[in-house]
């Protein structure tokens, strides 16, 4: 089961930097370093934070984003909410319900195909973190920094790979990293922890 970021067709086309008509934008996916960098650039202002995201998920330029129409903008920024707040299981899930591969919570299906290590991974088994594991984290300075440690943990990923990570990646495993860090064990047991 693949997912691929939907076309956006244009209500009205725009001209590219290189003087090409432009119809549809072929949207991209937002990554976890590239949204946190666009964040940081933009700084608190909502409406910067968006138009950097705006830049990533359609490959604009600042010249070509400023001749769309509001309601072209408004439905490339619809799309960045969502990249930014929903876990992949909901793109996965617009793929093909049928299709899930695991019932497992703990196999994450991954939105787009990870490649680290010389491997290419599509999904993620996460691990419950060891009490030695949660002690460390504790002791990092920034929320950033204790969530990319025990995601890493977890995953068994490295730090450096969990940018390669969608942002939907990234949400899909927090929620997961979540209930490993704050959940009872019965929560485990029980059939309800999917």
């Amino acid at each position: 089961m693949f997912w691929t970021p939907p076309v956006h067709a244009l209500l009205s086309p725009i001209t590219g930097d290189d003087g090409a008509q432009i119809e549809q934008l072929q949207l991209k996916p937002l990554f976890y370093v590239a949204q946190k960098d666009a964040l940081a650039r933009a700084g608190d202002d909502e409406d910067d934070q968006f138009f950097e995201l705006a830049k990533l998920a359609t490959g604009l330029s600042v010249k070509e984003l400023d001749q769309l129409k509001r309601p072209d903008y408004v439905s490339i920024a619809q799309y960045v909410h969502e990249m930014s707040t929903r876990p992949a299981s909901y793109f996965l899930g617009q793929v093909a319900e049928a299709e899930t591969e695991s019932d497992d919570p703990d196999q994450v299906q991954l939105l787009q195909t990870l490649n680290v290590a010389g491997r290419s991974l599509t999904s993620l088994t996460l691990e419950m973190p060891v009490l030695r594991a949660t002690k460390a984290m504790k002791k990092l300075k920034t929320a950033k920094e204790r969530a990319e440690f025990i995601t890493a943990h977890c995953t068994g990923l490295m730090i450096p790979d969990l940018d390669l990570l969608t942002v939907p990646d990234w949400t899909q495993l927090q929620v997961r990293i979540d209930d490993f860090l704050n959940k009872p064990a019965d929560f485990f047991r029980s059939a309800t922890s999917k």
